[in-house]
């Protein structure tokens, strides 16, 4: 790299390998910005004589060189990391020269112009990226109208696969439709459900699901009237309906920002 005239001088290899492209790539950019006439050949070319390695011999040679102009045109069009790095490094080194009176404010101000509007372009991937992030984590509140059976029992479902370690159900009226969509959790996921009554239809589906499937631990607790899905002793899920009556009649469910701690341990 040679920094002469107020501007910085690469050679073609070297933007190739600033950028990690193809010397084909690279010439074809050069091409099209010489062909829009977007920049000059004489203000943007310069041949510099230097001292390569060619097998046991050191070379000299003229190579011709590109000044900033042009590695920054080259740049913009390079959709790369590398692209981006080199356009960060070059507004900082800009800044540097200008303080120092090495670059001429014109120049500044032009490549300036082009970081400001690539920094709008990044701000407005990540507003996108931001938006894709929240519209992909569950919500935090709902509500399922009668006959959406289905929907609510994938939005249960899709709660009951978060659990990494536990699950905790507390839900007064229970089926065999509870212990099936239980099974949805994921391998070694402890489960535990309070509910007010074991009948004997219920313990007899209890024990065939659990000589089937990874244990559930059923217990008798009548001190809740609401039900509450605890996932993982870190999340806790208000639910409206009982979870074998799924869309069966309208119910919202809700994500309560309370320390799971305070109903764990009133079901010891």
């Amino acid at each position: 790299m040679r920094f002469e005239d107020e501007t910085i001088w690469l050679t073609q290899a070297q933007i190739v390998e600033l950028f990690s492209s193809s010397k084909a790539n690279v010439s074809e950019h050069i091409k099209q910005i010489y062909y829009s006439k977007e920049l000059e050949i004489k203000a943007t070319v310069r041949n510099f004589r230097i001292v390569q390695i060619e097998g046991n011999r050191k070379v000299s040679r003229n190579i011709d060189h590109y000044n900033l102009d042009m590695i920054i045109s080259i740049g913009y069009r390079v959709n790369s990391i590398r692209g981006t790095q080199f356009r960060i490094w070059a507004n900082k080194v800009l800044k540097s020269y200008l303080l120092k009176g090495y670059a001429v404010r014109q120049q500044f101000e032009q490549i300036e112009k082009k970081l400001q509007q690539h920094d709008k372009t990044l701000f407005e991937h990540d507003q996108k990226f931001e938006l894709l992030i929240k519209t992909s984590l569950p919500p935090k509140e709902g509500i399922f109208f009668d006959g959406q059976i289905y929907d609510a029992y994938e939005k249960v479902s899709s709660f009951i696969k978060e659990a990494k370690f536990s699950i905790i159900l507390i839900d007064n009226y229970i089926d065999d439709t509870v212990l099936t969509l239980l099974t949805k959790r994921k391998t070694g996921v402890k489960t535990t459900i309070f509910t007010k009554a074991i009948s004997k239809q219920l313990a007899l589906d209890i024990n065939k699901h659990n000589a089937q499937y990874e244990h559930i631990d059923v217990k008798t607790y009548s001190k809740s009237h609401d039900r509450f899905l605890i996932i993982d002793e870190k999340i806790i899920y208000h639910i409206g309906a009982s979870l074998k009556d799924l869309g069966k009649q309208w119910f919202a469910f809700s994500k309560i920002e309370i320390n799971p701690e305070l109903i764990i341990k009133e079901l010891k």
